[in-house]
């Protein structure tokens, strides 16, 4: 899934455990925008700046081949929204139309400019 051009995963690991990861492909349509993809950490992971330090590495990534960065979550996940703003996401008012993820009900994009 992450092989083609414009499409990575990245994994912290600490003490052969995998803690969090997060990825970066497109969208079909929208070539100019890339999708956060399956961003987590683990709970006793979270607030310790890791996944502060792997979104930027992504960001970086995402840079070099695209021009906006999108992503959906879910509303209630309320720490997680809070982190997507705080680190210059806006929140859209309804997804992008070509995407897959039914169940997400928060919608957010990003200038990589």
């Amino acid at each position: 899934m992450y092989k083609n051009e414009g499409s990575q995963y990245w994994v912290v690991e600490e003490n052969n455990k995998i803690v969090a990861g997060c990825g970066i492909g497109p969208i079909k349509e929208w070539p100019h925008i890339c999708e956060l993809q399956k961003m987590y950490a683990l709970k006793e992971n979270r607030g310790t700046g890791i996944a502060s330090v792997l979104l930027q590495v992504a960001l970086d990534f995402a840079k070099k081949h695209y021009e906006n960065c999108y992503l959906e979550t879910l509303s209630n996940m309320i720490a997680a929204n809070q982190f997507y703003k705080k680190n210059g996401f806006v929140q859209l008012e309804k997804p992008l139309n070509a995407t897959e993820h039914f169940a997400c009900d928060a919608w957010y994009i990003k200038s990589l400019k």
